[in-house]
């Protein structure tokens, strides 16, 4: 009997990634289990491990994907083709995150993810691109400085307390503008 031919990895990882999506939409992270993204993608049971290791594994590279379509979201340039504003950007981040409530919460749960992986550390880094350029004196790329990370906490808080009830979503836009007209004020 012949060898059986190796699976196929470039159609096997991206069915597996959109189960494993609509797994975590319909059920939340419990319901992303190795064997449940298996069935929904019609694969062998051990095609997941086969594919990304182990549950941390699938899951990391969910939230990898998750960060950079986040990405390519806060890159988008405003309709008037010039970047978008500080206001803008929370705006944007806070839509993603009601947008895809449980891929948002499943990005910040370290806890879940294998947080050594390269790709999900550039796909975090890129995520804070458009904020960093906005952010920064220079406007360009380069380590987020201060004015990035608490403008990226506020627009986090604000996406995780609307997600949570806590907060109307009436206040989400008010809190993000004025947030936004806080910085961009000189002293």
């Amino acid at each position: 009997m012949p060898p059986a031919d190796p699976p196929d990895t470039d159609g096997l990882r991206p069915a597996l990634l959109r189960a494993a999506r609509a797994e975590l939409a319909e059920g939340g992270r419990a319901a992303v289990s190795l064997r449940a993204v298996a069935r929904r993608a019609g694969v062998s049971h051990a095609a997941p491990a086969y594919a990304f290791g182990d549950r941390a594994g699938l899951l990391t590279a969910v939230a990898t994907h998750g960060y950079r379509e986040l990405a390519a979201t806060m890159d988008e340039p405003a309709a008037s083709g010039e970047p978008a504003d500080l206001a803008e950007l929370g705006r944007r981040y806070v839509a993603f995150a009601q947008r895809e409530p449980a891929l948002y919460e499943l990005m910040f749960r370290p806890a879940e993810l294998a947080g050594d992986d390269a790709d999900l550390t550039s796909a975090r880094a890129a995520s804070l691109r458009a904020l960093t350029r906005r952010t920064r004196p220079d406007g360009a790329d380069g380590p987020p400085g201060e004015v990035t990370l608490i403008s990226w906490a506020l627009a986090h808080g604000v996406a995780s307390l609307a997600a949570q009830g806590a907060l109307p979503a009436s206040a989400t836009d008010a809190l993000v503008d004025g947030f936004a007209a806080l910085v961009s004020t000189p002293s």
